[in-house]
């Protein structure tokens, strides 16, 4: 069964959505479904003039919507959720179209996963300690003012409720700049948000390039925080530039993130879970398990076993519920990664899995079937760099101070796994990890959408989720007396 695309063809998204105003803007991206290859339509850019008034338009709505009780913003985020699931088909079908990503994957990370988020961030709103007595003064929490929330194209709607929810839940406006590559769910999910019963005024998105919209954005005085998840490379731009202002930033950047199966672990039931924990939406996760830190006394089975989970995947239509993996977001990302293989074969890569081509077996030029690299030094570039697709690298250690090392030795520090048959001794070595979270035994992070998230490293600062997300978007009041 084939789900049908719930977008039109040929739809403009406008350059911005400010107040109740559509504005219509100029210039003109195309957005590309990677599977069909066809256009699905345009989306418009807003350039500095639109990104000024968007934040002009916020911060005449901050007073208000500051001053708006907690209960009420809890209420107003659980009516979100209730929304979100209401419209999901209608969005994951647009998250499909738009990236690529599996039907059923969709459903469940940018449907389910973005309502927990809101009841769970309702929640923290409920329980956070607004106002609390210290020696004798009293600390208030206050919003920060109007935020900066720029988004990626992996996980659209999950990343753009992660940032917006803890900022309007904090009583902050929110502009909004989504990947122009995924405009279409941005619209849908500001609706629902609008709908709940978010002012109109204190939401606002303006679509474009980071060149041009998102470096507006970011050098504004009229932003107070800026929330941003992307690449290294435009985290350091961003935080330049937010240096000029002394605006604070919350940066996600990305990850080469360690799975540790430890000696004791049972590799029939743990290696085809690492195996998918890496290749989730194709790789295309910033928290992709992508390093297989493997113990070389059992390497003969664990690559067997990489072998057998291989060959359980189905590559084909994303709108297919049986269909495992997508195709790659475009195919100017599907050249990058066949480029980043081809360099790896250069650097004396073994494939395990896959041969580091495009999948010709498919209607799509955007497809390159699950690869597992070995034998690779430790210096290699596809040890060393986020390659965001589905590429796999085994690395062996001989005992576990080795599999620490191993772990540890990147420039990243975002996510990891480790694998173990007690618990308990997988809690003790991942207190040895430099990463922001770790998840033992196959925990995944959908499921705990209150759980802290972002980086240690190059892969950033600041956290999302929760009650610490929620603090994110705060400033400290100390009234002494």
């Amino acid at each position: 069964m084939t789900l049908t695309p719930t977008l039109p063809t040929n739809v403009r998204a406008p350059a911005a959505l400010i107040g109740e105003r559509r504005i219509t803007g100029s210039g003109e991206l195309m957005v590309t479904n990677p599977y069909t290859g066809t256009q699905l339509g345009s989306v418009a850019v807003a350039d500095a003039d639109l990104v000024d008034e968007a934040i002009r338009v916020a911060e005449s709505a901050l007073a208000a919507w500051s001053r708006t009780a907690p209960a009420q913003r809890a209420a107003t985020l659980r009516r979100t959720a209730d929304l979100v699931i209401e419209r999901g088909a209608g969005i994951a079908g647009t998250v499909t179209a738009e990236m690529g990503m599996p039907i059923t994957m969709a459903l469940a990370t940018q449907r389910d996963m973005p309502a927990a988020v809101l009841r769970a961030m309702a929640a923290a709103i409920e329980a956070f300690r607004w106002s609390e007595p210290v020696d004798g003064a009293e600390l208030h929490r206050v919003p920060a003012g109007v935020v900066a929330a720029i988004t990626p194209w992996n996980m659209p709607v999950h990343q753009i409720v992660a940032k917006v929810a803890a900022a309007l839940g904090a009583g902050c406006p929110v502009v909004l700049k989504p990947s122009e590559a995924t405009p279409y769910d941005a619209e849908l999910i500001r609706g629902c948000f609008i709908d709940a019963g978010v002012p109109a005024d204190a939401f606002a998105i303006v679509n474009g390039t980071g060149p041009i919209t998102g470096a507006a954005l970011t050098g504004a005085p009229g932003i107070a925080h800026i929330s941003f998840t992307g690449s290294v490379r435009a985290g350091h731009a961003i935080a330049a530039a937010a240096a000029t202002t002394l605006t604070r930033t919350t940066l996600e950047l990305g990850g080469k993130s360690p799975a540790v199966v430890l000696p004791d672990a049972d590799l029939a039931s743990v290696i085809p879970r690492v195996f998918a924990s890496g290749l989730v939406n194709s790789g295309q996760a910033c928290n992709a398990t992508t390093r297989l830190v493997l113990p070389a006394a059992a390497a003969g089975d664990a690559e067997r076993l990489l072998v057998q989970a291989a060959q359980q995947v189905r590559l084909g239509d994303p709108a297919d519920p049986g269909t495992t993996h997508g195709p790659l977001s475009s195919l100017a990302h599907t050249e990058r990664v066949l480029s980043q293989l081809g360099r790896a074969r250069t650097d004396g890569a073994r494939f395990v899995v896959g041969t580091g081509t495009r999948e010709s077996a498919t209607v799509s030029d955007c497809f390159i079937a699950p690869t597992v690299l070995a034998d690779l030094p430790a210096t290699a570039a596809a040890v060393r760099e986020e390659i965001f697709g589905p590429v796999l690298v085994i690395q062996y250690y001989d005992d576990e101070a080795d599999a620490i090392q191993i772990a540890n030795d990147t420039e990243y520090g975002l996510s990891a796994e480790v694998w173990s048959a007690s618990g308990e001794h997988a809690r003790e070595v991942a207190r040895e990890l430099e990463v922001g979270q770790v998840k033992i035994n196959g925990v995944r992070t959908r499921e705990r959408p209150a759980v802290p998230f972002g980086g240690m490293k190059n892969s950033g600062y600041g956290r999302e989720l929760g009650a610490v997300g929620l603090a994110e978007f705060t400033e400290i009041m100390a009234v002494m007396s």
